[in-house]
Parts: C-alpha cells; sequence; structure tokens
C-alpha cells in the first residue's frame, strides 16, 4: 500500500477520537476515504486538509464523540523543551506572536529557518485563523516544514491578543505545532486541540509561575489522558 495511504486507527490517533467514531464519519462522507480491499483508507494529505478547514470546530466535535478514544503514548512529553516555552511573552500583535513563536521553536531546534517559518506559518493564518475557542490557538504552517523533528513551542501572553477567534474573543494562549512529515502533523494538532479543550488544564496553564510548571500541567493532562482513553 502506498504511504500516501492512513489507516482507521492512524486517523483516529490524529483526531483523538475511537476508531469506531472515524468509521462512521467515513460512512457518511464527513471524512474523505477510500475503500481498499472493503476497508476504509485515508491520504494524508486530504486528511490534513479535512483538519485545516475544521480546524475551529474540532474540539467541539471531539466533546461530543460518544465512543471512547483508543490509548494512546504521550506525544507531547517527549518533545517539551522549556527553552522553547514562555509564560510571560510580550508580543501584543498578531504577527508579533508569530515571529516571537518561531524564535522559540529555533531555541528548541538551531537548525530552523525561522524567517521561512514565520512566512509559512503567516500563510497558513492568511488562509484562516488557528485560533480555537477559550483564547487558545495552535498555529502551525499550512504544509510538512523542515526540522530535526516533531516542534512545539508555546506561549503564554499577559494581555489577549486579536488572533481571529472566531467569536471575536482574544487569544492569549498559542502552541506553534511544527513537524516534517504529514502523519506527524496529524498527530500533534490533534492531541493538542483534544488536550486543550479541558478547561482545568486552561486554569493551570493560565496560573503556571514558568516555564517548567507549564510544560508540567502539559504532561500530567496528557499522561491522564493516555491513561482514561
Amino acid at each position: 500500500m502506498s504511504r500516501s495511504l492512513i489507516t482507521v486507527r492512524e486517523v483516529a490517533a490524529g483526531l483523538h477520537v475511537s476508531a469506531r467514531e472515524v468509521v462512521r464519519m467515513a460512512d457518511e462522507g464527513i471524512l474523505p476515504a477510500v475503500r481498499v480491499k472493503g476497508a476504509w483508507h485515508f491520504r494524508a494529505g486530504e486528511i490534513w486538509n479535512w483538519i485545516e478547514a475544521n480546524l475551529q470546530v474540532l474540539p467541539s466535535q471531539r466533546a461530543r464523540d460518544p465512543h471512547p478514544a483508543q490509548p494512546g503514548d504521550p506525544l507531547l512529553a517527549p518533545v517539551l523543551n522549556t527553552s522553547a516555552i514562555s509564560v510571560s511573552l510580550k508580543a501584543k500583535t498578531k504577527a508579533s506572536v508569530i515571529r516571537e513563536l518561531a524564535a522559540l521553536a529555533e531555541r528548541f531546534d538551531s537548525t530552523l529557518d525561522v524567517q521561512a517559518l514565520v512566512e509559512a506559518v503567516t500563510e497558513r493564518e492568511a488562509q484562516g485563523s488557528t485560533a480555537l475557542q477559550d483564547g487558545v490557538a495552535v498555529p502551525h504552517p499550512a504544509r510538512p516544514f523542515y526540522s530535526e523533528g516533531p516542534i512545539i513551542a508555546a506561549a503564554r501572553t499577559a494581555q489577549g491578543v486579536i488572533f481571529g477567534e472566531r467569536g471575536g474573543g482574544l487569544t492569549d494562549l498559542f502552541f506553534l505545532v511544527c513537524c516534517p512529515q504529514q502523519v506527524e502533523h496529524l498527530l500533534y494538532l490533534g492531541r493538542l486541540c483534544r488536550l486543550l479543550i479541558d478547561k482545568k488544564l486552561q486554569i493551570r496553564l493560565r496560573s503556571a509561575a514558568d516555564a517548567n510548571s507549564f510544560a508540567d500541567a502539559l504532561r500530567e493532562a496528557e499522561a491522564a489522558l493516555c491513561k482514561s482513553a
């Protein structure tokens, strides 16, 4: 099978829903899918595009999923690096948030082309904001971006920033996702979106005194999610 095709379980892991829910969405034509020997398979690029088009409603859709997600392994914990986390970002505009997030990402991976990353994220934002509800945003490039591996750069601003949240609200929690592979992008973006619908986690992130406690909140929330899924 061509590696451009991914399985039900891989899509379930990326969306962080059950395999049963993925099959239902394919059966009903919600997700773009193809039949291969009687089983549903998915093109990674098409699932990427579907996630991009549905990014702002993914958290609420996932919260309504009646089926439990499959247990998974921690994804974020191994790549969380406190050097790429800021709890006191000074940025006050969307453009400056993107620039400072890219600079944080460079602390994680010094091989990054920071200017190219800024341009790629800005290009993606021009297609539609990556701001979710509750003051959270997950900016990322619109296509795989070269890096040594998956990168998560996170930041909190003292005041909310106009970032394009659909309801007109301000955003103060930012998570830059940068992955060199499509499937990795789906996994990391899906995991973040799933975690960040948790109001208790949002409170912990907003009250974190430093980068270490911010990272600990994410690690603990992910560990609990993986244990209970």
